[in-house]
C-alpha cells in the first residue's frame, strides 16, 4: 500500500519539459501526467520564468527528491531557518534511463540544483522565491 506525501516543486521554464517527462515515466499510470502546466513569474506576466506542481505525490518519490525545509523564525523579526537536502541523483538517473531518455550527463544533477522542493503550500512557496501566477489575458 503506498502512503503519499505533500509536495510543491517549483522549476525553471528551462526545466519544465523534462520534469513532466521524468514524472510521467516515474509515476504508474495517469498520476505523473499534467505536471508543470502552471506558469510563474516575478511579475505575473508572460513569459514565465517557472512551472508549479502541488499535491500529494508517493512517498517513495518524495525521499529522492531533494527538499527545502523552512522553520519558521523562533523570535518575531528574525528570519526562518531554510534547509536543503540533497535529492539521490543516481536513482533518478537509473528511472531517467529506464525510461528511455538519454540525458547528456550531469543533467539530473542540474534539474536538481534549480528546482525548489518543499513541504510548503503553493502560494507560501511562491512568495519565499519571490513568484507569482502569470496572468494570461483573456480576450
Amino acid at each position: 500500500m503506498s502512503t503519499y506525501t505533500h509536495r510543491t516543486i517549483i522549476v525553471p521554464a528551462a526545466f519544465q519539459a523534462l520534469a513532466q517527462g521524468l514524472c510521467a515515466a516515474a509515476a504508474e499510470g495517469d498520476a505523473g501526467q499534467g505536471m508543470f502546466t502552471t506558469g510563474l513569474s516575478a511579475d505575473g506576466t508572460e513569459p514565465a520564468s517557472h512551472y508549479i506542481s502541488a499535491g500529494y505525490i508517493e512517498d517513495t518519490f518524495a525521499v529522492i527528491l531533494p527538499l527545502t525545509t523552512v522553520t519558521p523564525a523562533a523570535e518575531i523579526g528574525e528570519p526562518p531557518t531554510i534547509e536543503t537536502r540533497p535529492g539521490n541523483v543516481e536513482v533518478v538517473e537509473a528511472i531517467a534511463l529506464q525510461a528511455g531518455f538519454t540525458l547528456p550527463p550531469g543533467t539530473i544533477a542540474a534539474l536538481f540544483d534549480a528546482i525548489d522542493v518543499s513541504e510548503q503550500g503553493p502560494f507560501e512557496a511562491m512568495a519565499r522565491l519571490g513568484l507569482v501566477m502569470v496572468q494570461v489575458p483573456h480576450y
